[in-house]
């Protein structure tokens, strides 16, 4: 089969199409032929490197993945070839721990991610394990369907999961990547009252039509005071953050007493420094929303599948152009998502 190997950690420049042999599944193993691939910023990450001895050889990227069965494993469950499916971000959870038993599986011990400790989907064909797949609607396309499982499926945990928005509620969001822009359709779907923060007024209307109620421009980045004015000074009850510690404290800012924080990205890494009385005194909650569970990803499919939600594919290229596509993703010079096609 055809794939996009990194050769070398670094530049875009360690992406080569090559000719390697398809894995026969076994076990509780589904080959998948790969009709569409998304290109996510961790595979951006993963790529520069440094390698790791976790890492899968040969190291092929791409987790985010819709095809249909080729092949099944002699004891692989629920599916059978022709399915079509897409995948959560994981080759493999254990399925026993506590965290896979509480819908908690990408923080499995053993978890295998797609693209990193397993060989991903910038292939012709990928194995995953049954239960990392979901099937596809039939009303959803291959394209939109390969990107549910990561943006759609983690901001729906961001909203609906982990910031447990209620209809009603005032929700902060920053970052108008893909996580950004999904978590803007999904708030609104709940009933909430969305704002977004952003720096650039050119990207104000296509927010607007995305289902934000409120876009405050802050091209320094200082968007709280705009968040208080906006909520007649009282702030949101729920803040969600694609963006990290460049504005955490502006999120801080944003939010009621007794209101919620929810970190779904780091854009820097960059260190903070911080008063935790600032933390307890207003009596706030931190969490963090890390990727998309089985069910999640099914409820996120939903959503799309309802048209409450639009996967905001930006651009279709082949994967042969996946250097291509990279160097976009790190140039910012898309919003959507890249698919790749096979």
């Amino acid at each position: 089969m055809k794939a996009i190997v990194v050769a070398h950690h670094g530049d875009a420049d360690g992406l080569e199409m090559r000719d390697i042999d398809a894995s026969v599944p076994k076990g509780r193993q589904v080959l998948v032929r790969v009709h569409a691939c998304g290109v996510c910023r961790r595979d951006i990450l993963v790529r520069r490197g440094p390698g790791r001895p976790s890492l899968a050889t040969p190291l092929i990227l791409g987790h985010e993945i819709a095809g249909t069965v080729a092949c099944v494993g002699d004891e692989a469950r629920g599916f059978k070839v022709g399915d079509r499916v897409v995948s959560t971000q994981r080759e493999y959870v254990c399925g026993c721990c506590t965290m896979c038993r509480t819908d908690r599986e990408a923080l499995c011990a053993e978890l295998r991610f797609l693209g990193q400790e397993a060989m991903g989907g910038n292939a012709e064909f990928v194995n995953v394990m049954d239960d990392n797949l979901v099937r596809l609607p039939d009303n959803i396309s291959f394209e939109a369907g390969s990107i549910v499982g990561c943006p759609v499926g983690t901001s729906y945990n961001a909203v609906i999961d982990t910031g447990d928005v209620r209809p009603g509620e005032s929700v902060l969001l920053t970052g108008m990547g893909g996580l950004g822009l999904h978590a803007v359709q999904i708030a609104k779907a709940c009933g909430a009252y969305v704002i977004v923060a952003t720096r650039s007024p050119a990207k104000a209307k296509a927010i607007e039509e995305l289902g934000a109620d409120c876009v405050v421009i802050a091209p320094d980045g200082k968007f709280a005071r705009g968040v208080r004015e906006a909520t007649g000074g009282r702030g949101v009850d729920v803040a969600i953050d694609t963006v990290g510690s460049a504005v955490f404290h502006e999120i801080r800012r944003s939010v009621m007493l007794g209101g919620r924080i929810v970190l779904v990205g780091e854009v820097t890494g960059q260190l903070i420094e911080m008063d935790m009385a600032m933390i307890y005194r207003r009596a706030l909650t931190v969490k963090s929303a890390t990727s998309t569970s089985r069910r999640q990803l099914e409820m996120a499919l939903k959503l799309v599948a309802n048209g409450s939600v639009k996967p905001m594919v930006e651009r279709i290229m082949p994967l042969a152009d996946a250097a291509i596509a990279h160097r976009m993703v790190e140039d910012n010079a898309v919003t959507g998502r890249i698919v790749l096609i096979p």
